[in-house]
């Protein structure tokens, strides 16, 4: 058994967000690893400007959120070079976060899963392919993640 704590922050022009997340890794044959881990995020209150209809500016301000995640899986090497893996995770939050700059975050009650397979070319080179599912995505629609949820791995110890 195995435990790690992974914290961590992003600020930026537009609102912030930090985070705390504990995990643990169980050895439960020579081949198969499950792993769990809870987060707790709070996004920060964030102001940004928008253009109005007509033209003109008008300021927005969010109110900042706080989010607590689960996250459980496996990962299982089917061959010495061969490694698939998979989680499921679910926000136990029942708010909506208000940055739309995290909107992996936006919905109550959002949850996922994720599937990939690690194939190792040589010791230093591998490739990485995976699937991921979520549900309660983001009404919005913009450059740091499509309206069905972001497309980046996340530093929340989930994607």
């Amino acid at each position: 058994m195995s435990y790690g704590l992974s914290a961590g922050t992003s600020i930026s022009n537009w609102g912030g967000a930090t985070y705390l997340e504990p995990s643990a890794r169980y050895q439960i044959t020579d081949r198969f690893r499950g792993f769990a881990s809870f987060t707790y995020m709070h996004m920060m209150p964030q102001q940004y400007s928008t253009t109005t209809p007509e033209g003109g500016t008008m300021m927005r301000r969010s109110t900042g959120s706080n989010h607590y995640l689960v996250n459980v899986g496996g990962e299982y090497l089917v061959s010495e070079r061969l490694l698939v893996s998979g989680s499921f995770w679910k926000d136990l939050s029942n708010q909506s976060g208000n940055n739309f700059m995290y909107n992996n975050f936006m919905s109550p009650g959002r949850q996922g899963m994720d599937f990939r397979a690690t194939y190792k070319i040589t010791p230093n080179i591998s490739v990485t392919g995976g699937i991921r599912y979520s549900e309660g995505g983001s009404p919005y629609n913009n450059m740091y993640g499509p309206g069905f949820g972001g497309y980046q791995r996340g530093p929340f110890g989930f994607y």
